[in-house]
C-alpha cells in the first residue's frame, strides 16, 4: 500500500478554527485515499499562509521526502497560486496528486498553474478597466471600488449555478475530469462566462471551485 501525506491550506485563522473549507479538503483527500488504497500517514494544515511563508507546505514536503510518501492535495489552488512557486514544488523529488484532477502529470500541473495565473491577471485587468469606465460615467463605486467587484462576483456565481445541472448530468454519465468536461462543453458549444467559444481544463477547474 502506498503512503501519502495530505496538505490542507485555509486562508484565514477563522477558517482554520471553524473547519470552513478544511472539511471539504479533508473529505476529498480521504475519499481519494480510500478508493485508491493509500495509507494516509500524516496530515498538515496550513492556516493564513502567504506567498513568502509556507512553513506547513515545506513540512509536508519534508515528510514525503523522509518517508517516500506521495503529497496529496484536494485542489491545485491549495498547493499554491503562484506559478513560480508551484514550478519549484513540481521540480522537487516528491510525487504530487491533486484529487480533483488525479491524472495530472507534473507537466500538466505546471501548465494548469500558469493558465490559472494568467486568467486571474486578465480578470484583474478587466475589473480595473471596468472600474475606470464606471468612474468616468460618474458611478459611485463604494469604498475601494468594491461595489463593482461584488457585482462581478455575483454574476460569476449565478453563471456557475446555472451550469450546475449540466455538470451533474455529465457526472452521472461518468464525465468527471476537468479535461473531459471542457471537451463536452466545447462540443455542445456552451459559452463561457466571458462569452468565449472555448472552454479549457483550467476554466472548468475554476468553475467547479466556485460551486464548491
Amino acid at each position: 500500500m502506498k503512503q501519502a501525506v495530505a496538505y490542507y491550506r485555509v486562508s484565514t485563522e477563522r477558517q482554520g478554527k471553524s473547519g470552513l473549507g478544511l472539511d471539504a479538503q479533508q473529505n476529498a483527500v480521504k475519499s481519494y485515499c480510500e478508493l485508491n488504497e493509500f495509507e494516509l500517514i500524516q496530515e498538515v494544515v496550513e492556516v493564513k499562509s502567504t506567498r513568502k511563508s509556507r512553513a506547513g507546505l515545506f513540512e509536508a514536503l519534508n515528510y514525503c521526502k523522509a518517508s517516500g510518501a506521495i503529497l496529496i492535495v484536494a485542489r491545485l489552488d491549495r498547493l499554491g497560486r503562484d506559478v513560480e512557486q508551484i514550478a519549484g514544488i513540481v521540480k522537487s523529488e516528491v510525487e504530487i496528486i491533486v484529487t480533483d484532477n488525479p491524472r495530472a502529470t507534473r507537466f500538466t500541473i505546471h501548465i494548469l498553474a500558469a493558465v490559472a495565473e494568467e486568467q486571474r491577471r486578465k480578470i484583474s485587468e478587466t475589473t480595473r478597466e471596468a472600474l475606470c469606465a464606471a468612474k468616468k460615467r460618474g458611478v459611485v463605486l463604494g469604498k475601494n471600488g468594491k461595489t463593482l467587484s461584488l457585482l462581478n462576483k455575483k454574476a460569476a456565481d449565478e453563471f456557475a449555478r446555472e451550469l450546475l445541472p449540466t455538470l451533474i448530468k455529465y457526472k452521472n454519465r461518468g464525465i468527471t475530469s476537468v479535461r473531459a468536461v471542457s471537451q463536452e462543453l466545447n462540443r455542445r458549444r456552451v459559452p463561457t462566462f466571458r462569452g468565449d467559444s472555448r472552454w479549457h481544463p483550467t476554466t472548468v477547474y475554476l468553475l467547479m471551485n466556485r460551486l464548491k
